[in-house]
């Protein structure tokens, strides 16, 4: 959802319906979001018209993007869907706090990843380009590290987004004397010096889903206690470039924060219409029931998820002997000898 206000996408080559959907919210945050933007029965057609007047990068780019995502084309327009309902939801919750989308801001915003992963496409793929680039990178003394190719965007592969915009400001310079070479006829690929200002921005952005996404994406690895930390974590960084009224950020930047804060909100509840992520946050030494008081859940919200957990306690773990039943500690006490001390 962020990433699509700086990839622009062409116009969908196929007509698919969308089922409608449905959202709950028993332990929402208070102020979290009720309304996001539930899936009609529509007929999709995604994407914006191609404008013959668009810049070379954006129009390759996007079929580039479009053949990757044939292989698995209904959850690519689901995507789609839902990307745009929650990107005209964004724009109209911060429009009410005086933050507006120009629309040559959006544009200058959709151009931004075309290029930057257009261009590193067009290196790689052309021996030409790439002995050019590669011969800029010996000859950049001032350059560290070890990297000397640019990264490739995977749509397919997570964070393949950062790592290309990553080693984009990598080679900035290197970059820049490519692209204003005429012969190479590479204009198109160049980002102007307000694209490289927000291109640092949606960088920033970006670092926030980078740490989970490894964890996440790493085997073997037991995860269901983090998942609801983990979104709220996201959440109050996304609030945060969403608020950053200190650092300049551009308009487009913080409606894309928006955005994104309702995808995390939908899957929040999600995850919590599903008992084992809550019960797993109570039975963590180091997180308890203090850990929903502490996130923003009321008292009666905090209430439902102890009795929550006392039921699946008596469900599954009550001995079927009366007479241990009885000597045994109530499921209510176990609880409470979990979250009273914190609570005092």
């Amino acid at each position: 959802i962020f990433i699509s206000f700086f990839f622009k996408k062409p116009r969908a080559r196929k007509q698919v319906r969308i089922a409608e959907g449905e959202t709950s919210a028993r332990f929402r945050r208070l102020g979290e979001s009720d309304d996001l933007g539930d899936e009609d029965e529509v007929v999709l057609d995604a994407g914006d018209e191609s404008d013959p007047e668009e810049d070379e990068a954006v129009l390759e780019e996007a079929e580039a993007s479009l053949e990757t995502e044939e292989d698995d084309e209904g959850q690519a327009v689901h995507n789609d869907r839902v990307a745009k309902t929650l990107h005209d939801k964004a724009i109209q919750i911060m429009a009410q706090k005086g933050i507006f989308l120009r629309s040559s801001e959006e544009k200058i915003a959709l151009q931004i990843f075309p290029r930057v992963a257009g261009l590193a496409r067009r290196v790689h793929d052309s021996s030409p380009l790439k002995e050019k680039f590669d011969q800029l990178v010996v000859d950049d003394l001032e350059l560290k590290g070890d990297q000397r190719a640019l990264t490739r965007r995977v749509p397919t592969r997570w964070n393949s987004d950062l790592a290309c915009l990553m080693s984009h400001f990598h080679f900035k310079e290197i970059v820049e004397q490519l692209t204003s070479i005429s012969s190479l006829k590479l204009k198109s690929y160049r980002l102007s010096a307000e694209q490289w200002k927000m291109a640092e921005d949606v960088r920033e952005v970006l670092l926030l889903f980078d740490a989970p996404t490894k964890i996440f994406s790493s085997a073997e690895v037991p995860l269901i206690v983090d998942v609801i930390p983990t979104l709220e974590e996201i959440r109050e960084g996304l609030i945060g470039a969403r608020d950053d009224d200190a650092n300049d950020v551009s308009n487009v930047v913080k409606i894309a924060c928006q955005a994104s804060i309702l995808l995390i909100d939908k899957y929040s509840t999600f995850a919590q219409d599903c008992d084992i992520y809550l019960i797993a946050i109570v039975m963590c030494p180091d997180r308890k029931l203090k850990w929903f008081k502490d996130h923003g859940r009321t008292a009666r919200q905090i209430k439902e998820i102890e009795k929550i957990v006392v039921s699946k306690w008596n469900e599954n773990y009550i001995p079927e002997d009366r007479d241990a039943a009885q000597s045994s500690t109530p499921a209510s006490s176990v609880c409470k000898s979990i979250s009273s001390a914190e609570f005092q």
